[in-house]
Parts: C-alpha cells; structure tokens; sequence
C-alpha cells in the first residue's frame, strides 16, 4: 500500500501535469486565429485608394506594357467580435510587424491586387481597431502593374491604367467591396515624365474566377493619363512639317527640276518611318503617326506624279492647259492633306 507521502506526491504530480496541459491548451488557442469566417453575410469591405505617383509608364514599343505607381490604400470593415470596453476608449494601434502579425489573428478581407507584375513592395503598414469593433489597415507602397495601351491616337494619346483588387478566398456572398470616396484621389503635384495624371475614378464589379464557378466582389482604381506630345511634336511633327513645306513650294519650281525634290522627301519620310516604327508594337491598327507618315509619302508622291503629267501635256502642245492643271494641283495638294488628317483624327479619336 502506498504511504501517505507516496499519495501526495501522486497528487502533486498529477496536478502538475493538469496545469501544464492547461497551459499549452491556452498558448495553442492563443496560436489560432480568434475568427476564421466574415463577422457578417455578406460583410462590407470600403476602399480607398489614394494615387501618390505615377512612377513611369513603359515605352509604347514595349509589347508587355507595365506601370510603376506609388500608392495610399485605406480598407476598413466591422468586426463586433473585435468590439471592447469602454466603448468610449481610445483606438488600439498597431504599426509595421506588430500590425502584420495582429492582422494574422483576427479576419481580414484578403484583398489582393490581380495585375500585378510582381510582389508589391510594401513601405509602411497601420491597424487601428476600435472599440466598437471597426478595423481600418492602412498601407503604402509601390506596385508595378500590367497596363493595357490604347495607341490609336499615338503620340496625342490618353490611356486608363487600371489597378485591379479582388479578395482572394470570399466571394460575393460573403464579403462586398466598395468605395470610400473620402479616402480616394490622386497628387496633383506629382510630375511624370512624358506622362500626366488628369484624374482618378473607381468602379465596382464582380468577376467569375477560374478556380470555381463563384463570384467575387472586385474594385478597379482607374487612373486618367494624358501623353506628353511635346517631344513628338519636336522630333517627328514639325520636321515633316518642314519637309512638307518643301514639297509644295517645289510646284512653283519647272516641272523638270521638281523630281530631285520629290525623291529627297520620300528618302525623309522613309527614314522617319523607319524611327517611328521602332517605337510602338506590331499592332493591327493605325495610330494617328502612322496617317501622318502617309499623308507625307502621298504628298510626296504627288509632286512627281504630277510633274511627269504636266511635261506629257506640255509634250503634246499644250502649254496653257499643262499651267491650268499644275496651279489646280499646287492647291489641291495641301487642302486634300488638311482633309486627310483631319478625317483621321476623327476617327481615332472617336
């Protein structure tokens, strides 16, 4: 039989045991996350996306183009399980790792940006719980983002770049973004090179994902940019400008001295051409630089077409009828180019 102090050592052992079972029952507990599903169905996620920069957009050559930008994202819910006393106390502040890893305890809406190139590079983080349970994470940092580049109007060209944000695990049942229009905008004073930042929208959507026939709620901050065309105008424009000039001042010339003329301008306007091409893609349509390069190759073209007909009239005896048809031409020429690009901005433009 076992003695008294055999027993109580039995007993004090065994309570050991309990209070260390309890122990690592309270830190494994403290280990998982305190809600693993939305505090509500659906829960309402607000999103504010503040354009700090637009860092550089890709060159238009670029098949891949992409967008550096620099960004202020604010996304807040209610969380009442989160909710403490006093209900009048301050808010709880959490920065940098601390917020990260308190993040990871409590729900989160999980939003992730859909087209971005690579892991955006994240500068700053805050949660601020409240008492009443609302949660507001802030984050700054840089993202660069797949663009798509409308070039129709190439080099005047406006583009929307797009910055897509989606939850990543709950659909439209159970979380739904929308727009804090509060925390939304964009830094006028920021300048870009080539580039200008007219304004910011955002637009609500949902999306069906390849994983599974649901839909997720999905967020788009769209940025208003407008292109730089001085550069353009300097280097491209007003050089052919000059070479046109050329061309139509050469039908004041006799028609015989006019063909050194004409083939110098189409050498120009080839060698141009050549430049330009090498700097937007392989695209299926006409930019508006491609329409000026073609009315230049037609206006030079013109100047030979029509000074190798004026010498067959003169040819056949017709001097004053070969003089009627040269002024015609000399004036029809520059008119038809107005017409020509002026109709084609039009278009691309509509």
């Amino acid at each position: 039989m076992l003695t008294r102090a055999a027993c109580a050592a039995v007993v004090t052992l065994l309570a050991s045991l309990a209070g260390a079972a309890a122990a690592y029952a309270q830190q494994t507990s403290d280990d998982i996350p305190t809600a693993v599903s939305p505090p509500s169905t659906p829960t309402e996620v607000a999103v504010g996306v503040y354009l700090i920069g637009l860092s550089q957009v890709s060159e238009p050559s670029d098949p891949f183009p992409t967008i550096d930008v620099e960004v202020f994202i604010n996304v807040s819910w209610l969380d009442p399980r989160l909710a403490s006393e006093p209900a009048d106390g301050p808010p709880i502040v959490f920065q940098e790792e601390e917020a990260e890893e308190k993040l990871s305890e409590i729900w989160s809406p999980d939003i992730e940006i859909q087209n971005e190139v690579e892991q955006r590079a994240t500068e700053s983080v805050q949660l601020t719980i409240f008492p009443d349970g609302a949660v507001d994470y802030e984050e700054r940092f840089g993202a660069t983002l797949n663009a798509e580049l409308d070039l129709h109007e190439f080099p005047f060209d406006r583009q929307a770049l797009d910055m897509e944000l989606q939850a990543f695990v709950w659909d439209r049942t159970e979380l739904l973004l929308v727009a804090n229009e509060a925390q939304t905008g964009f830094d006028e004073g920021f300048l870009t090179p080539e580039w200008s930042v007219t304004g910011v929208e955002t637009l609500i959507g949902s999306r069906s994902d390849v994983r599974d026939d649901r839909e997720f709620s999905t967020y788009t901050f769209r940025i208003q940019a407008k292109r730089h065309a001085g550069h353009y105008l300097l280097r491209f424009v007003l050089p052919l400008f000059f070479v046109m000039t050329m061309t139509w001042l050469a039908f004041w010339e006799p028609a015989e001295n006019r063909y050194r003329i004409g083939f110098l301008a189409l050498l120009t306007v080839v060698a141009t051409h050549a430049v330009v091409s090498g700097s937007i893609p392989r695209l299926d349509y006409p930019t508006l630089a491609d329409v000026i390069l073609i009315v230049c190759y037609m206006a030079a073209t013109a100047l030979v077409a029509v000074s190798i007909v004026v010498q067959r009239i003169e040819a056949k005896g017709l001097p004053e009828r070969a003089r009627t048809f040269d002024r015609w031409a000399r004036w029809s020429l520059p008119v038809a180019a107005a017409i020509v690009l002026g109709a084609s901005a039009l278009i691309l433009w509509n």
